[in-house]
C-alpha cells in the first residue's frame, strides 16, 4: 500500500475533513459509475453512493488497509442499488441479473471484481492521454482487431503500428508504476466494456497479455 494509501485509510478512520476530501475525490466517481452500471438509471445513482459516504462518515467502522476500505465501499454500494431496486420495483429482469448477498461472502472474489472494474477505469483514463495514433491503436486492440488488421485500417505499416503500440504500452506502465494494486488483464477483457474514462481514478497497476 502506498503512503498516500495510507493517509487516506487513516484519515478515514479519524475522520479528518482535510483527508476526507481526497477520499471523495478517489472514489466517488468510480463507485457512481458503478452503482450505474447496476441500475441503468441515473436518477438515484449519486444519492445512493452519497449515504455510503455518510454511512462512513458517522459510523465507528475503522479499516485496516485500502484493500478493506475499498471493499466495503463497492459492498455497501451493491447493497444500496439492490436494496433500491426491491423498494422501487424495478423490473424484474434487473434484479435476476444480480447476483445476491450471500453470492459475495467470499471478500476474495469481491475484491477481485472491485479490482477489475478499477483496473478498467485507470487504463482508460490513461489511454485517452495518449497521442492522437497511439490512443487509435490502443483502442482498436481493445476492440479485438489484430495488430495487422489496425495497420491496414489507420493506412500504416506493421511497424509502425508496433513502434506506437510499445511506446504506448511503456507510457501507461510508467503512469501505473505507482499504484497499490496489480491485476492482470488482456485487452480483449476490457472490449465491449462501458467505461468512461473520466472514472479512472483507482489504484491498480494494469499488466496485459498480447
Amino acid at each position: 500500500m502506498s503512503d498516500k494509501d495510507d493517509l487516506i485509510v487513516a484519515g478515514v478512520n479519524q475522520k479528518d475533513k482535510g483527508i476526507w476530501r481526497d477520499f471523495y475525490n478517489r472514489y466517488y466517481a468510480a463507485l457512481c459509475s458503478y452503482v450505474e452500471k447496476i441500475l441503468f438509471l441515473t436518477d438515484a445513482v449519486e444519492d445512493l453512493v452519497q449515504e455510503v459516504f455518510i454511512s462512513v462518515w458517522e459510523g465507528k467502522r475503522t479499516f485496516s488497509d485500502s484493500r478493506e476500505l475499498t471493499n466495503y465501499l463497492y459492498r455497501a454500494c451493491y447493497n444500496n442499488a439492490l436494496l433500491y431496486i426491491r423498494n422501487h420495483q424495478i423490473h424484474d429482469s434487473i434484479l435476476n441479473g444480480l447476483p445476491q448477498e450471500e453470492d459475495f461472502e467470499d471478500e476474495e472474489m469481491l475484491y477481485a471484481l472491485t479490482v477489475k472494474e478499477e483496473a478498467i477505469r485507470q487504463l482508460y483514463f490513461y489511454i485517452e492521454e495518449l497521442p492522437a495514433e497511439q490512443r487509435r491503436i490502443i483502442l482498436l486492440r481493445i476492440e479485438g482487431h489484430s495488430w495487422d488488421e489496425i495497420a491496414s485500417r489507420l493506412g500504416v505499416s506493421i511497424n509502425t503500428v508496433k513502434t506506437q503500440k510499445s511506446r504506448s504500452y511503456k507510457f501507461l506502465r510508467e503512469k501505473l508504476a505507482n499504484s497499490s494494486y496489480s491485476v492482470l488483464l488482456p485487452l480483449s477483457f476490457i472490449k465491449n466494456r462501458a467505461v468512461h474514462p473520466c472514472f479512472c481514478r483507482g489504484e491498480v497497476t494494469v499488466m496485459w497479455l498480447i
